[in-house]
């Protein structure tokens, strides 16, 4: 759980330092031309009113980062399932959250707009002259290019993540990693297994120097490791 936290404030805090830089970028981009002169009263009410927004999107972003994460680490184990072999191990919720979240912090976007005018009630007009001024004439529809270049982003990003899988079976182990290379080894190849002091997690260690750390990976079941120590022959230390 801290460690999801701290992706998310990390995250939040990365966004909320890139959003000057882009907004200062569209306004040199696209000037704005013809927009009606703001107090600085209301100029410092209508930061006040974009705080409001940002919150919201943040709202958003942690729902839908965790709705993510729980969707695709369901999915990665439904796209292995096979009766083919004794194990299948697929990527859990906090491996498959960093994919997650940048899956969040693009679609939060969409239901931010659908409730923005909601959210600002009557200062709604005065808000979209306030970006205009900030923003440029045309910031909309560079969001919208963004949008679609971060959705790319995130769908190469999570086909990636979902390749990621591992398979037991009674002489060997085959490991797909996330660059989807394939290493296969026979059981008798593990050097040792040592378990990690928390339920289901393991790190096993091959001959090659190569390490597989169940950490991120689930079902981890007691006979899985029963049956890597009994063909290695060699006891889990702990």
């Amino acid at each position: 759980m801290l460690e999801i936290i701290k992706s998310l404030l990390i995250a939040f805090f990365a966004v909320a330092l890139l959003l000057p830089v882009v907004r200062y970028a569209l306004r040199r981009l696209s000037p704005a031309l013809h927009v009606e002169a703001m107090s600085a009263d209301e100029m410092k009410y209508m930061q006040k009113q974009e705080l409001k927004l940002t919150i919201a999107y943040f709202f958003f972003a942690c729902l839908l980062s965790v709705f993510s994460s729980g969707v695709l680490a369901m999915i990665s184990s439904i796209i292995h399932a096979s009766k083919d072999h004794l194990h299948v191990l697929t990527p859990n919720f906090r491996a498959l959250f960093a994919p997650g979240l940048l899956l969040g912090l693009t679609l939060a976007i969409l239901p931010l707009r659908l409730v923005q005018s909601s959210l600002l009630g009557q200062d709604y007009e005065m808000y979209k002259n306030y970006t205009a001024r900030m923003e440029g004439r045309n910031s909309n529809r560079t969001y919208n290019v963004l949008l679609l270049l971060m959705l790319l982003i995130s769908g190469v990003v999570i086909w990636y993540a979902l390749r990621w899988h591992v398979t037991i079976d009674e002489e060997r182990i085959e490991i797909t990693n996330l660059m989807l290379e394939q290493r296969s080894y026979a059981l008798d190849d593990i050097e040792s297994i040592h378990y990690l002091g928390a339920e289901g997690e393991y790190l096993v260690s091959f001959e090659d120097n190569t390490n597989l750390n169940t950490t991120y990976l689930k079902p981890v079941q007691l006979e899985m490791i029963a049956l890597l120590a009994e063909r290695s022959g060699h006891r889990v230390i702990r």
